[in-house]
């Protein structure tokens, strides 16, 4: 079957803007920006940047669950707001990722936004390597300590509290200004070990989107906008 002019333009347009990490020419090691066009499609059945990235997101968030196991079906895990490739680029305005070892895949992606003036980070993606990992680590600390902010908890907040320094958002008002919406202050952290091993530099816990006790695992802290 022989093609229409138009429809040849058509393929062709789509196949220029379908980009993959390789389309980038990124030197290795060296972190570049992503910009959300280079999402613009999702062809079926080809690996393309849309796939790339959602590979490293499923790795870096493979212990969220998202559902419990069911009479339906084994639990899943994941991110709640990328759970297939085509929700790329989400939201997300403002992206970086590198290539950082021999392969020719890319290993890190951090997506965030501007909220009220500042960069927020958001997603974040590896490929579960240390190298990768401290990358994400690294420059996380890095983007806070130069102005952005991130609602962080858990495992993560402790890193960059007690490993990275990285300051926080001293005062309920000035939170809920940053994020644009209304928490439940908490102040010190409700668990003794992590409150003294903080300080008072970091009494300013809250919670926010969650129906139930406020404590453990909800508890947020935000991090940066200095």
């Amino acid at each position: 079957m022989r093609l229409t002019e138009s429809a040849l333009r058509h393929l062709i347009r789509r196949t220029l803007l379908e980009k993959s990490w390789a389309d980038f020419h990124a030197p290795k090691g060296k972190t570049i920006p992503i910009d959300p066009t280079d999402f613009a499609t999702n062809t079926p059945n080809v690996r393309d940047l849309d796939e790339e990235i959602f590979d490293l997101i499923q790795i870096a968030y493979q212990d969220v669950e998202l559902t419990p196991a069911s009479e339906e079906g084994p639990a899943t895990f994941g991110n709640i707001k990328i759970q297939s490739p085509g929700d790329l680029p989400y939201k997300y305005t403002i992206m970086k990722g590198a290539d950082i070892d021999e392969d020719p895949d890319p290993d890190y992606f951090r997506g965030g936004k501007m909220v009220k003036g500042r960069f927020k980070l958001g997603i974040v993606g590896h490929d579960g390597t240390r190298a990768a990992i401290d990358r994400y680590l690294e420059e996380t600390a890095a983007d806070l300590k130069a102005g952005a902010i991130a609602e962080m908890s858990g495992k993560i907040a402790h890193i960059m509290i007690t490993r990275h320094g990285v300051p926080a958002v001293q005062t309920e008002e000035a939170v809920e200004a940053m994020l644009g919406k209304d928490v439940d202050w908490r102040g010190r952290h409700p668990d003794e070990k992590y409150a003294a091993r903080y300080g008072p530099d970091y009494e300013t816990w809250y919670c926010r989107g969650i129906s139930g006790a406020c404590g453990g695992e909800h508890m947020k802290i935000l991090l940066g906008g200095i």
